[in-house]
């Protein structure tokens, strides 16, 4: 009775240390996938002066947390090269979806002799919780390497040599792949450990679960991909490959095109404009903008034939005709000058305002919009008349003519009752404002004044009042130019 009792026990103490070590388990990584590792781990052969690192992850699969001190490897040849944390390292339960712990343990065969190696793994963690692994490892004499280590080609768009591999360039915003076939040309299998890249971080691959044992004249595929970023025109890297008996490194380089803005349009505040008004530009993008650019927006402007240039049709925003725009990565609307549309002057002469883009983001062909500012009959601002001045009528008229063909007036008088004086008066002033536009670049604006002498009208005093006929009392002024004709309309004498 006594030894069954202490039999039960000692079954029971087995079954209990069984289960708790069971709640850690060690695993290799590759990238993609993971792999149990059971008492012992097989690094393969490894050539002398090659190396091979292995991702091992320990698994909590408890429920409830467990503080793990280590790793720790004690064996030539072997160390551990990286720790995901400071150990200790407290491992969540399985319910946790980062229910792990993972480093990684190098296998380095440079300065050992041919031969067997192997070390002892551990990872410490409560009594009944404690991870023990053998790692295994050899590096074969000369004698031990025979045939050819494997061979590489790649998919037409990347150039491959023996030591080096270019990607075709590849747009920012795009990705580029190169697709590689990797041979077994020998008569007997051998093991890929790895197949990794390192240096620029656009760089990854994409490869099967390894260490993979390919067989005499097998094959399998795997690629490298390259995601440029703006900014940055240049990338390189090393794309390592190790097997049985050779590492093969080949470099990485590539070229990434910044494309150009998508197709561009300039919005208006109006379909139509005209001369002396103010309206609003903005820039807007076809499709989101790949990555930032700069660059200007252009004003320029074409005079009808025989008008002159106006320098008044500018940008407000510094009298300019050039302003600087910026679009952001992933935006469909530019900011010029930093706001979301530019104000412009359309000036006071008949002809075309365009607008262009410019800089070095701006495609082959840059885009364009033009806005006709039509002639016009001449337009008046004010118009005064005078009488302030004894034996003399003075007319002022301010106003601007878009064509430059002024000149050509009609003045009719009218007394005190409304009627008529006389036949209208006509004159040609043409001479005049031409020989007042001669030269003159910034627009049609004038001001004129023009006198007529009186003789026999009745001048009204404090004391004298005049009868309505002998009163010149108001005067209508018609100009004419080659858009039409405009009239004052009444003005009266003060």
């Amino acid at each position: 009775m006594t030894g069954r009792s202490a039999f039960r026990c000692a079954l029971g103490l087995i079954f209990g240390c069984l289960i708790a070590r069971a709640q850690l388990a060690v695993f290799t990584f590759n990238g993609t996938s993971e792999t149990p590792v059971g008492t012992a781990y097989n690094y393969g052969n490894i050539a002398a002066g090659a190396s091979s690192t292995v991702r091992f992850r320990i698994f909590n699969n408890g429920n409830s947390p467990v503080t793990v001190y280590g790793p720790v490897v004690n064996g030539a040849g072997f160390a551990v090269t990286a720790i995901n944390g400071t150990p200790p390292v407290n491992i969540p339960p399985a319910t946790s979806t980062l229910n792990f712990f993972e480093f990684s343990v190098t296998f380095n065969g440079n300065g050992l002799g041919s031969g067997n190696y192997s070390a002892s793994l551990q990872v410490s963690g409560p009594a009944i919780a404690t991870i023990s692994v053998l790692l295994l490892a050899a590096v074969p004499g000369v004698s031990a390497a025979p045939g050819q280590p494997p061979s590489l080609t790649a998919t037409p768009g990347c150039s491959i040599t023996a030591t080096s591999i270019t990607f075709a360039a590849v747009n920012i915003g795009s990705v580029g792949r190169c697709n590689f076939t990797l041979a077994n040309p020998n008569s007997f299998g051998i093991t890929i450990s790895s197949i990794a890249v390192s240096g620029d971080p656009a760089l990854s691959v994409q490869a099967p679960a390894l260490p993979l044992v390919l067989a005499a004249s097998a094959s399998t595929q795997f690629t490298v991909e390259i995601k440029p970023v703006c900014g940055q025109a240049v990338y390189s890297g090393t794309l390592m490959i190790n097997s049985t008996y050779y590492s093969s490194p080949y470099g990485l380089s590539g070229n990434a095109i910044t494309p150009p803005l998508p197709a561009a349009s300039f919005v208006f505040d109006a379909a139509n404009v005209s001369s002396a008004q103010q309206h609003t530009v903005s820039i807007a993008l076809a499709t989101p903008s790949a990555c930032g650019a700069n660059g200007y927006i252009n004003l320029a402007f074409a005079p009808a034939p025989n008008l002159p240039e106006d320098s008044t049709i500018v940008f407000l925003s510094g009298s300019t005709r050039a302003l600087p725009f910026s679009i952001a990565a992933g935006s469909q609307q530019a900011l010029i000058s930093g706001a979301a549309a530019a104000a412009f002057s359309t000036g006071s002469t008949a002809g075309t305002i365009t607008f262009s883009l410019s800089g070095p983001d701006i495609g082959a062909t840059p885009p364009s919009a033009s806005l006709a500012i039509a002639p016009a009959p001449l337009y008046i601002d004010t118009a005064t008349a005078s009488s302030q001045v004894l034996g003399q009528l003075n007319i002022t008229v301010i106003g601007y003519d878009n064509t430059y063909s002024a000149g050509q007036m009609t003045f009719t008088f009218f007394d005190g009752a409304g009627r008529q004086i006389g036949q209208a008066a006509s004159a040609d002033f043409r001479a005049n404002f031409q020989q007042f536009y001669s030269g003159r670049q910034m627009g049609s604006t004038f001001l004129m004044q023009v006198s007529f002498p009186v003789l026999g009208s009745c001048v009204p005093s404090a004391t004298t009042s005049c009868p309505p006929n002998q009163v010149v009392a108001a005067v209508q002024v018609t100009l004419t130019n080659s858009a039409g004709q405009t009239q004052t309309g009444t003005l009266s004498f003060h």
